[in-house]
């Protein structure tokens, strides 16, 4: 063996060692104490760290500063009987735009907190296009929760607004009312019309921050 080819074997064998330890490091470091929870679908940690439940979106409480979504604070309690003061290992598939953890949260006994949320009801699917196997788990939650009737499917699909018709985007899985500013904008490829908040929520797409007909919680 040359002495190139024998640094270059070196060179290698350093850095898959150097993997290695950094991987275990991280493996060490992935269960994490939950301190508080916001909301249907975030968690504070005990380092500090703000984690959200990647590929579901919950009820906002005081959503754009105003009244909280319907559902939202029965949400978050659901989320912290099942988080609450547990110890949890984070999956960590990236960073949001407000730089919160985007992670699939599980306890210690296997229960992934995104799927249950979905499954009961309390929480909708938000497209993550990084994990498609995850997108296929909580969207077959959500709907089996739409079909038994749990946590706040039966008005959300029993709104004035649930047989109106809507229009998707196709690239964000977004869906709009068809007077919404944003939908006008949609090329003709990129759209997907729906029928009714059903199909659209059965297909995986999730409303509109602007235009959303979620309900707002009764002052």
């Amino acid at each position: 063996m040359s002495r190139k080819v024998r640094a270059r074997f070196h060179a290698l064998a350093w850095l898959g060692a150097l993997f290695c330890l950094l991987a275990a490091q991280v493996w060490a470091a992935d269960w994490a104490q939950v301190r508080a929870v916001v909301d249907g679908d975030t968690l504070e940690l005990a380092s500090g760290q703000t984690v959200r439940l990647a590929g579901i979106d919950a009820p906002e409480i005081n959503h754009d500063g105003g009244p909280s979504q319907y559902y939202a604070v029965q949400a978050r309690k659901e989320l912290q009987a099942l988080a609450g003061g547990q110890e949890v290992r984070l999956q960590v598939l990236g960073r949001d735009r407000y730089g919160r953890l985007l992670a699939v949260v599980l306890r210690r006994d296997g229960m992934m907190l995104n799927e249950r949320m979905v499954g009961l009801g309390a929480a909708f699917v938000f497209p993550h296009k990084d994990d498609a196997a995850l997108g296929e788990r909580l969207l077959a939650a959500q709907r089996l929760a739409m079909d038994r009737g749990l946590g706040f499917w039966p008005r959300i699909l029993r709104l004035p607004a649930a047989n109106a018709g809507y229009v998707g985007t196709r690239s964000s899985q977004r869906f709009h009312q068809l007077s919404c500013p944003y939908a006008s904008r949609i090329s003709r490829r990129n759209r997907q019309y729906f029928s009714s908040l059903r199909s659209a929520f059965a297909a995986g797409y999730s409303p509109c921050r602007s235009c959303t007909p979620w309900p707002q919680e009764p002052r």
